[in-house]
């Protein structure tokens, strides 16, 4: 998916604070939309979603929150607010009544 993606930026989206990886976003900087590429979550996320923003240490092999309020090419990951993963419910379907003829 990111060989087919002509983005420059991508984003990690985390389940919470325990870092676990549920899906891919492409990040453009100049108009700050993210959209996802692949993997579970919200088809785009906007700045009023995030809970937390993450850099990867590469030195120590680990992502660490950053006390940033905004987002920018240097964010590595984020986190959206808990509420915004409770799945809707999916409608059960209506019985279709047999047509009599």
């Amino acid at each position: 998916e990111m060989d087919k993606s002509e983005a420059n930026n991508f984003l990690i989206l985390f389940r919470d604070s325990g870092c676990q990886f549920r899906s891919l976003y492409t990040y453009c900087p100049e108009t700050e939309e993210i959209s996802k590429l692949s993997g579970v979550g919200p088809k785009s996320i906007t700045r009023k979603m995030i809970e937390g923003l993450y850099k990867y240490n590469s030195d120590r092999k680990q992502f660490s929150h950053i006390p940033a309020k905004t987002m920018s090419a240097s964010v590595d990951a984020v986190t959206i607010h808990g509420h915004l993963w409770q799945l809707k419910k999916p409608m059960t379907p209506k019985k279709v009544l047999p047509i009599k003829p």
